[in-house]
C-alpha cells in the first residue's frame, strides 16, 4: 500500500494507558544470519490453555496427566507455583506434568506470586474471592502497571473485598450478590476469570455484558474447557450465565503448541526466504484464522480477536505489502502499550509505521537495517521475539532479551542458533 501514512497526520486522540519504563537487566548482540535452507521452528506448549487447566484441577481433589511437547513458559510456571502454594502438586515427567488438585483449602493469609502473569493474577484473584480468608497477589513490575479494574470492580459488585485494581492485590473473599454488570470491552479475562472461578459459586451467577467483547476466541477458549469438564454455562445476547458446578477433569488432557507465536516464525520465513517450520494445529483460540486472512492477501487486518499478535503481524506488513492494522485498541493495556511500542520498534529498525486509535497504519516495500542503538523491548515478551527476529536479519542489540521466556524459554538459543 503506497503512501499509507501520509492518510493520518498527528498523533490520536487516546487516551493512552502509561506504563512504567524499562531498566534493562540484560541485553542480547545478535548478529545477522544467512539461511539456505528450511529451519525446524519447535514452538511451546500453549499458555492459554495450561493456565486453564491449572486454574481448574486446583480446585478439586482429582489428578490428571497435562501431556504436552516443549517447556513451558514463565506464565505457566507462575501459574504452577501458585497453585501448589495452594495445596496443589505437580510431578514433571518427561511428556508432560502429573497435576493433583487440593479443594477446600482455606486460603488466608496466602500470598502468591503471579510474576508476568496477568491470566494467572486474574484467575487466582477470582476463585480467592470464593474462598474464607485474604489472599495476597504480587507481580513483577511489568505485571503491577496493569489493570484489573474490569473483574475487581464485577467482584466488588459481587461482595467481595479488594484494595487495588493492580497488584500488590489483597483479596477478601464472600459472594453475597450474584446478579452483577461487567464490561468486557478492554479484555475478555475478567469473563474468563469469573467461568473458571464458578465452580465456587453457592448460587447461579448472572453477568450482564456491557460494551464490545475484545479477544473472543480466549473465553471461547475458557467456556469450551468448562463445558468440557460439566459447567452448564451460558453466554447468549449479552448476559453471561454461570452456575455452580462439580468440576470431572479428564485422566489425560493434550496441551496443543502455543498458536500466538505463530507470527514470529512467518516473519522469520519472510525476511530469510526460507520455510520456519511450527508445525502448529488450530488451537481454538482464533489466531490461526486471522492469519490465514491475513495471508490471503489484503492491506486490512481487524485484531479484535487477537490482538497479542499486532507487534510481529506489523513487521510482516512492513517488509511486505503494507496496509493497516485494526480492532486492537485494547492492545495498549498489554505488557507495553503495543502500538505505541510496535512503532517504536519497527522504528529503531528503520521501518516506518505510524499508530491510530485502534491500530496502525504501515509502509509496505521496506527493508529493516541494523539499529544504531539497543532496542527497547520495555520488558514485553512480544516486542522482544520480533526484536530478535528483525535483528537475526539485520543484525543488532536487543535489550532485556529474557522477557521472552514469559512464552517461549528456548527462543534466544533458537536466534542465537540461526547464526
Amino acid at each position: 500500500m503506497e503512501n499509507v501514512i501520509s492518510e493520518i497526520g498527528s498523533e490520536p486522540d487516546n487516551a493512552r494507558i502509561e506504563h512504567e519504563m524499562s531498566t534493562p537487566t540484560n541485553m542480547l548482540t545478535i548478529e545477522p544470519a544467512s539461511l539456505s535452507s528450511s529451519v525446524e521452528w519447535g514452538l511451546p506448549p500453549s499458555k492459554s490453555h495450561l493456565i486453564r487447566w491449572l486454574a481448574l484441577i486446583s480446585q478439586t481433589e482429582q489428578e490428571a496427566f497435562l501431556r504436552f511437547n516443549g517447556t513451558p513458559g514463565n506464565d505457566v510456571i507462575s501459574m504452577s507455583k501458585c497453585i501448589e502454594s495452594m495445596g496443589s502438586s505437580i510431578e514433571e515427567r518427561e511428556s508432560g506434568w502429573l497435576v493433583s488438585g487440593s479443594s477446600g483449602l482455606v486460603m488466608d493469609s496466602l500470598f502468591l506470586d503471579c510474576g508476568n502473569s496477568g491470566t494467572t493474577a486474574n484467575f487466582l484473584t477470582a476463585i480467592s474471592a470464593c474462598n474464607i480468608g485474604t489472599v495476597c497477589l504480587d507481580g513483577d513490575r511489568t505485571l503491577r502497571s496493569r489493570s484489573s479494574k474490569e473483574l475487581c470492580s464485577t467482584l466488588r459488585q459481587m461482595g467481595c473485598t479488594i484494595d487495588s485494581d493492580v497488584v500488590p492485590r489483597s483479596v477478601s473473599g464472600g459472594i453475597d450478590n450474584f446478579d452483577v454488570l461487567h464490561d468486557w470491552s478492554r479484555t475478555s479475562q475478567g469473563l474468563s476469570s469469573l467461568m473458571v472461578a464458578s465452580p465456587g459459586f453457592e448460587e447461579e451467577l448472572r453477568v450482564s455484558l456491557s460494551g464490545e467483547s475484545v479477544s473472543s476466541g480466549y473465553w471461547m477458549l475458557t467456556r469450551e474447557i468448562c463445558i468440557s469438564c460439566g459447567s452448564k454455562m451460558t453466554v447468549e445476547g449479552g448476559v453471561a450465565i454461570l452456575p455452580p458446578w462439580k468440576i470431572e477433569i479428564p485422566e489425560i488432557i493434550d496441551i496443543p503448541l502455543e498458536e500466538s507465536l505463530r507470527p514470529v516464525a512467518i516473519l522469520l520465513s519472510r525476511l530469510h526466504g526460507v520455510c520456519f517450520e511450527t508445525g502448529l494445529e488450530d488451537s481454538g483460540i482464533g489466531i490461526s484464522r486471522v492469519i490465514e486472512s491475513f495471508e490471503e492477501g489484503g492491506n486490512e487486518v481487524f485484531l479484535g480477536k487477537a490482538s497479542d499478535i499486532i507487534t510481529p503481524i506489523a513487521a510482516i506488513m512492513a517488509v511486505g505489502d503494507g496496509g493497516r492494522i485494526s480492532g486492537a485498541a485494547h492492545a495498549r493495556g498489554k505488557e507495553s502499550d503495543r502500538i505505541s511500542k510496535t512503532v517504536e520498534l519497527l522504528g529503531a529498525f528503520g521501518l516506518l509505521s505510524m499508530e491510530t486509535d485502534d491500530g496502525l497504519l504501515i509502509q509496505g516495500g521496506q527493508s529493516p537495517v541494523r539499529p544504531a542503538d539497543p532496542v527497547e523491548t520495555h520488558g514485553d515478551h512480544r516486542l522482544a521475539m520480533t526484536a530478535m527476529a528483525l535483528a537475526s536479519k539485520t543484525g543488532g542489540v536487543v535489550l532485556e532479551p529474557e522477557c521472552s521466556a514469559v512464552t517461549d524459554p528456548s527462543f534466544i538459543d533458537k536466534i542465537i542458533s540461526l547464526g
